[in-house]
């Protein structure tokens, strides 16, 4: 049966995006979604209201004393803070608190329908009552919250009043039991200062200690002698080994046959010395002159060896009597040096007994001398403690400033009236649009749907007889003249079926399996070439270095080729890989295409097919929103009856020229990888 076709003048024209409901409907639609809309409205708004509100007022306290303008701000006491908020929420000042805050208010405060003084316990009032910690500062938030806006200024501010009164009441108490304490403890320090000195004044007199120091310690008579002795026998000991050590060298000397005389007479030795020399060179000059028989006859030259005689006698008889001098000179030293070492040593031993007794009383001297002294230094102490607390007066200063006292609430807390109302309201105008959409769907009827609508012309893949009915009626109604059929000729542009477009995964499919022909093939149609085209290319058809395919035949073009495209040509040899010397036909092709299809495993094999790959590229780019006038500058010339079909897949926007659309298939960007 052919499709149903039917032109309707003077009417709105109804194309594949646009809903055609009927006047009826939507006016059913508007009536569902006010009379949803004030009801839903109504009662959130009635729930919002509903709602009391609460107010909140509060006060900021500062729980330590303002740091002076001459030192550092100290650093936040949490502690401090944590102890205060306890204090304030403590079962006793909220006691006070509440009893204040009926006086305060009087009649008023007993005539509230809210909160009255008979009903108001201590539990409810902490529950009003809020504590916040300011972080990282000594700052405390005093906050209450009510729906009575007129007593929470008065209740916060009798809370603060009341916790300011215990504060300073609680630093006086403890400010004047500190200062008697302190008073008294200085009162005995004092006593016990007093008897130390005295303690210490007798030992020093009884043990004649006149130096306070060790490193005076000579002043004392005792010690001054000990150490004296000491000096002694370091003295006594060095000089007795000196005199060992020269007694030791004079014996030596003797031994080796060395001179020794005493100082005294080494310069007459030396003088001697000289002489002997010299009278023994004369002699021997004149020996060497003179014969034995002529010195014999000449008396002056006699003389020299009796003078060289007697003075080697006078030179030998000093050497003895030398020796023996320095011998006992350094015997003499020796047993002196032994005998002062014996001495200092037996007087020191007397006097180690007399050191250590006194030492031993002046460690007990210094012990007593730094117990006095702590005891001064506690005393001191005391004293800079009782006039700090004496000068700050903490009882006119407590620890706690009001930075900011309560104040009446002229806006509540909670709800947030305006807040809500639009919540509320957003809402309602959600649930009429879900009332709406409910109604649709519930009430709906299938409907036929023209397949395309050109220009008034409705077409139907079936015959709708409801349809067919309605335009009926509307044609009666109509002139005569404004009824016109189409001729049955003009029906044939319906024969043509809608495009199919194969789905990514088969793609991929066919390009996993396939060999070097198959891929060029399948690339070849995916670019716009059909099979009788392909058939005739070669080689020189491809520009590599400008990117380009001429494409030659019926519809003469050259398209653009992506560089994946050029190095799968590019590469291959022969180019493309079917030239073969056997000619190659459009059965051939086909036969490729369909063994890649099995290969792959694809249900239906023969529906791939060159037109099929070649009408999935053509939706592509109608999918893009390209012209369909310029489509066949892509795939060749094609039928304006097909041409129309791939106008199902035109978006909803003005056509794009080939400029400004992406002309690479996705699935062909994997040649690349």
């Amino acid at each position: 049966m052919l499709p149903q076709v039917e032109i309707i003048p003077n009417q709105p024209q109804y194309n594949r995006a646009s809903s055609g409901l009927p006047p009826k409907r939507n006016s059913r639609r508007l009536i569902v979604f006010i009379i949803t809309l004030l009801l839903s409205s109504a009662l959130s708004l009635g729930y919002v209201y509903s709602h009391p509100a609460l107010y909140r007022s509060f006060a900021n306290l500062l729980t330590v004393a303002p740091t002076a303008i001459d030192k550092q701000s100290s650093e936040a006491d949490i502690q401090h803070v944590a102890i205060q908020r306890q204090i304030l929420t403590g079962q006793e000042l909220l006691t006070e608190t509440l009893a204040r805050l009926k006086n305060a208010l009087g009649e008023h405060y007993m005539t509230d329908s809210h909160a009255l003084a008979t009903e108001l316990s201590i539990t409810e009032l902490r529950n009003m009552l809020t504590v916040q910690a300011t972080p990282e500062t000594n700052l405390v938030e005093l906050a209450a919250i009510s729906y009575q806006a007129d007593i929470l200024a008065p209740l916060i501010n009798s809370w603060t009043d009341v916790y300011l009164e215990r504060r300073a009441e609680e630093i006086r108490l403890t400010t004047g039991v500190t200062i008697d304490a302190l008073y008294q403890e200085l009162s005995g320090l004092q006593a016990k200062i007093i008897i130390k000195r005295d303690e210490l004044e007798h030992f020093r007199e009884v043990n004649n200690i006149t130096s306070l120091g060790r490193e005076n310690i000579f002043e004392n008579q005792s010690l001054a002698r000990f150490k004296g002795l000491t000096k002694s026998l370091n003295d006594a000991s060095e000089k007795s080994v000196q005199a060992k050590a020269r007694l030791s060298a004079v014996k030596s000397s003797i031994a080796a046959g060395k001179i020794v005389v005493p100082k005294e007479d080494q310069r007459q030795m030396q003088t001697q010395g000289k002489r002997l020399q010299e009278l023994r060179e004369q002699l021997a000059e004149v020996e060497k002159r003179y014969t034995p028989n002529y010195l014999a006859l000449n008396p002056t030259l006699t003389v020299l060896p009796q003078q060289i005689k007697e003075l080697e006698q006078q030179i030998r008889q000093k050497r003895n009597y030398g020796k023996s001098i320095v011998l006992a000179q350094a015997e003499q030293d020796y047993a002196a040096a032994k005998q002062s070492l014996r001495t200092i040593k037996q007087q020191l031993a007397t006097h180690k007994h007399t050191a250590r007794e006194f030492s031993t009383k002046f460690s007990e001297h210094e012990a007593l001398l730094s117990d006095m002294e702590g005891l001064e230094l506690l005393q001191r102490t005391t004293q800079e403690r009782l006039a700090q607390i004496e000068a700050k007066q903490a009882e006119k200063f407590p620890q706690v400033k009001i930075i900011e006292r309560a104040f009446l609430p002229h806006e509540p807390f909670s709800p947030d009236y305006q807040r809500d109302s639009i919540i509320a309201m957003v809402g309602s105008i959600f649930l009429s649009l879900f009332c709406v959409w409910l109604v649709d769907f519930l009430t709906r009827q299938e409907q036929h749907k023209p397949e395309i609508s050109i220009s008034g012309v409705n077409m139907y893949a079936t015959p709708a007889p409801d349809l067919i009915n309605n335009q009926q009626k509307i044609a009666e109604q109509l002139p005569q003249n404004q009824t016109q059929s189409i001729p049955q000729a003009q029906t044939k542009m319906l024969e043509y079926p809608i495009p199919k477009e194969l789905t990514a995964n088969d793609l991929n499919n066919l390009l996993d399996v396939a060999d070097n022909k198959a891929k060029q093939l399948i690339a070849l149609l995916l670019s716009g070439m059909s099979l009788a085209e392909s058939c005739t290319l070669n080689k020189e058809h491809i520009d590599f270095n400008a990117g380009t395919l001429a494409v030659i035949g019926e519809s003469t073009r050259t398209l653009s080729l992506n560089p994946a495209l050029i190095a799968l040509f590019k590469n291959s040899e022969p180019c493309p890989a079917w030239l073969k010397s056997q000619e190659i036909s459009v059965a051939t092709l086909e036969a490729i295409l369909l063994c890649t299809a099995v290969d792959a495993g694809l249900p239906d094999p023969q529906s791939i097919t060159a037109a099929s790959l070649t009408q999935t590229y053509a939706i592509y780019l109608v999918k893009q929103g390209m012209r369909l006038a310029e489509l066949e500058k892509i795939i060749g010339y094609t039928e304006p009856q097909a041409l129309l079909q791939y106008g199902h897949y035109s978006p909803e926007r003005r056509g794009l020229p080939i400029a400004d659309v992406n002309l690479l298939h996705p699935i062909l960007a994997r040649l690349s990888a």
